[in-house]
């Protein structure tokens, strides 16, 4: 974890530099909901790029609710799509968390969920402290690289006792794009098929049966060059690398699979 705490006469000038600044925020002006929110001080105010003044997000803690002024709350993020997220950078008004942690929702269908359940936590902070002079306060947290569509901020109490609610001026997200590619083939191979496994490093070409032990996979690029030809003794495993070993580009390829002297051809769409 690495932390930064700015005093206001230099807020501007030190926000302007970010520890992340080589690789685009994955929350920028993505959709972010919360557990409440109070005034004009909405979800959406962490996530606008605009890290000063009263553009920021505030749980309501004027809601009666028994924990809510004690800093129970919470605030995500939906980037929108998956990305493999690595790190999180919190710029908190002064009035922050004591206790809070860094989720994730795993699940690949179901929306997430307004409660804890389902939430997979992948860090806990406690270290953020309360100065009478600071006011903000950045957290950059390195996670456990996860494959995610939606980050979570869960508060369970607040840094201080000023009757006011948690409150973020920016929430950024980072991490990486997920290599995926939706396969396509029209013909059968032969009654068992191919076996194709899509990960975010590459495409496993395989067949089923105890008599189809050589396998070779041909890619061609959408003008029908040949790519990248690959063969093996029970599989084929296909990089998204052409035969220079240079990563090949978003688009649509075209594969031919031969096995047990039978050929099939299809499609890879692959997208970054």
């Amino acid at each position: 974890m690495k932390y930064a705490c700015f005093l206001a006469a230099i807020t501007v000038l030190s926000v302007s530099f970010s520890v992340t600044a080589a690789r685009p925020n994955l929350a920028l002006q993505k959709t972010a909901i919360a557990d409440s929110y109070v005034g004009a001080r909405t979800p959406a105010m962490a996530v606008d790029g605009v890290n000063s003044g009263e553009s920021r997000w505030e749980n309501n803690y004027l809601d009666g609710r028994p924990d809510s002024l004690k800093g129970d709350g919470w605030l995500y993020v939906d980037l929108g799509t998956k990305y493999l997220v690595d790190s999180v950078a919190i710029y908190w008004e002064h009035s922050g968390s004591g206790k809070y942690a860094i989720q994730v929702w795993d699940s690949n269908t179901d929306a997430p969920s307004d409660s804890d359940t389902g939430w997979t936590t992948l860090l806990i902070d406690t270290a953020l402290t309360y100065t009478d002079a600071v006011q903000r306060c950045l957290s950059f947290l390195k996670l456990p690289a996860r494959e995610t569509r939606y980050v979570r901020m869960r508060s369970y109490k607040r840094l201080w006792n000023p009757g006011w609610g948690i409150s973020i001026y920016e929430f950024e997200v980072y991490g990486t794009p997920i290599t995926t590619a939706n396969i396509n083939f029209k013909e059968q191979l032969h009654a068992s098929g191919p076996v194709l496994s899509v990960t975010n490093s590459g495409v496993l070409v395989r067949t089923n049966g105890s008599n189809e032990r050589n396998i070779t996979a041909d890619i061609f690029s959408p003008t029908g060059q040949l790519i990248r030809h690959l063969s093996g003794a029970d599989d084929s495993f296909w990089n998204y690398k052409d035969s220079f070993g240079r990563n090949v580009t978003n688009g649509m390829y075209m594969v031919r699979v031969t096995s047990a002297g039978k050929t099939i051809r299809g499609r890879i769409a692959v997208y970054r």
